[in-house]
Order: C-alpha cells, then structure tokens, then sequence
C-alpha cells in the first residue's frame, strides 16, 4: 500500500472509531458504566470489611550495650475490622508508629517482655475508635538479652598494596577513625585485642586514594562505627647519598666511646618533595654500649634508626667501626 493511501486509511479509521465513542448509544453506556462503578464503591464504603495493616514499631530507651538473642520484631500484623470508608483512610494514611520504650533495671543477663494486653492498648491507640482487632501478631513481645561490655580497641588495616616501579609511601597510611568502641560479651571483648579491616587491594600505587573499608565482623560483637576510611598516598623517589655521625646510645655517664671512622657514607632511597628537607638526624648511626657489654671486641657492627617513613632502603659504608672506651 502507497504511503498516501496509508495515511487516507488510518483517517478513516480515527473517524470511524470517533463518530462510534460519539454515538448516542455508546455515550448512554459509558454513563450509566460510570454510576454503577461509583455506587459500588460508595456502597462498599458504607459496610464492615475486614483489613491487613502492618504498623511499625519504634524502640527507645534501649542502652547500646544490651543485645537480644531473639530479634525484637520490627512491626505488628493486626487483622482489624470496620467500615471501608474508614479503611480507605488507612491506605493514603498509614498509622503512626507503636512506642516501645525500655524502661526496665538492666542486669547481667534478663528478658525484656511486653504482654498482650499492653502492646494491644499500645496498638488501639492508633487506630480509629470505630476500628476493631481482631487478630494480632505477634502477640507480645519477649526476648531475652545479654548485656554487653564495651572497649575502645585499635584498628588494625589488613592490606595488600604493590607501588608502582620507583614510586614510594610518602606518608604513613591513615585509618579514620584509628580506634573504635567494640560490645559484646564479656568474655568475648576481654580477648580481642585489636579490630582488624576487610583486606584492602590496592594495585600498582602511584597516587593519593580514599577508599571506605568494612571492619571485619566478629561474632556477638558489634561495633560503634562498622567502616572506616583509608587514605594512601605514593610519590616518586630518587636515591640520596650522606655522610652521617656515628653516634652511641646507652652509654654510662663515665665513659666516652670513639669510633673510627667518626662518620659513615649513608645511600638511601627518599620521596622527591623529601628530598631538599632531610636532616641529619632523620637517620640515625649507632653503636649500642649495651652490646659492647657483651664482648670484649673492639669492633661493632653498626645499628640503623630510621626516623622518617618516607626514607627507605638505607645502606651504609662501612657496616662496622672499631671503637674505643675512655674514662671521663
């Protein structure tokens, strides 16, 4: 069929469909359809039905360091009856929620219990006066509960994380918050010792990163906060070359220790933006005396003390000294 002759048909079709919808018998049915759908829905309005409502139930007054072996039902079922003009209420109004507030001694261990009678008043109250219960579930609440004991422990990060060729940590990584306030059973809490994260991958670092990371969960433990963020940063490094002190700790006051050589060549790897601020004493060359009490040698090898994360891979010529004692 010729795009004209397409056209010309769905207007006689549209024509067609419109003088039949305009015609007088179609328009008396149309009608009288919509008077006998608008007293059905009034005479419905007007008798008893019957209804399913869910109302919520909100908790107050519960200590964060209580924990119920049965989970504390979170709404109530009610079968309600009345008339369906005030049923339809319900559905574009949903009722308030129920007020379950703990006001009881908290000992060790208890049950925390609201009988039938008082969580139905508690249910009627938010209901229409003409609306009757006929059923409810549950009935009453009644769990038993531990109460918990609390610690603020440290978070330990558990991480897998690989640099890019020549780039290094800048900084030391930061956990946010660094510690957290943990509940549980007594002897649960008395033996954790740390709260370990989720394992933390991160690939070929060459840059800052935030991430969020989940607190690995324990049993019967629950925590203040459940994440924590984690932020890296990575820069390049290059390699530094200093002549240090060589310098003795732990030594009596009525002694003095001289070493030969008096400094030691020192090639370490250090973050570029590090690079024009490094001190002499960011590292440090040591000789302990409380090894020199061990032996009788007059030759040590030496000690390193890195003061700085953003130093690393430090090696130092000559790795041993000859030194020697005299009395003040």
């Amino acid at each position: 069929m010729a795009g004209p002759s397409k056209s010309r048909f769905f207007r006689y079709l549209t024509l067609k469909l419109k003088s039949f919808l305009l015609s007088k018998d179609v328009l008396s049915f149309l009608v009288f359809l919509l008077l006998s759908a608008t007293f059905w829905f009034f005479n419905t309005l007007n008798k008893e039905r019957e209804q399913t409502l869910n109302i919520p139930l909100e908790y107050k007054g519960f200590a964060k360091d209580l924990m119920f072996v049965e989970q504390l039902p979170q709404f109530i079922r009610i079968n309600v009856k009345d008339l369906g003009v005030n049923l339809w209420r319900y559905v574009g109004n949903k009722p308030e929620p129920v007020i379950i507030t703990f006001d009881q001694k908290i000992n060790e261990t208890g049950t925390f219990n609201v009988n039938y009678s008082d969580l139905f008043a508690k249910v009627t109250e938010k209901l229409l006066p003409s609306t009757s219960i006929l059923s409810m579930y549950p009935e009453n609440i009644n769990s038993k509960y531990i109460r918990l004991h609390s610690k603020i422990l440290p978070i330990e990060l558990v991480s897998n994380i690989t640099l890019e060729n020549q780039f290094m940590l800048s900084k030391p990584i930061e956990v946010t918050p660094s510690e957290v306030e943990v509940y549980g059973p007594k002897s649960v809490v008395e033996n954790l010792k740390t709260v370990q994260t989720d394992n933390l991958i991160i690939e070929q670092l060459k840059d800052t990163v935030t991430m969020q990371v989940s607190l690995r969960p324990v049993e019967s433990v629950s925590y203040a906060v459940d994440k924590v963020m984690v932020h890296a940063s990575a820069e390049m490094f290059t390699e530094k070359i200093a002549y240090l002190p060589v310098q003795i700790i732990n030594n009596p006051t009525n002694l003095s220790i001289l070493s030969f050589p008096a400094e030691v060549k020192t090639v370490f790897n250090i973050g570029v933006t590090k690079f024009k601020f490094f001190e002499s004493n960011d590292i440090q060359v040591v000789i302990d005396f409380n090894e020199i009490k061990k032996g009788d040698t007059t030759k040590k090898r030496l000690k390193i003390i890195n003061n700085k994360p953003y130093i690393t891979n430090i090696r130092i010529q000559p790795e041993e000294v000859e030194f020697l004692l005299e009395e003040k």
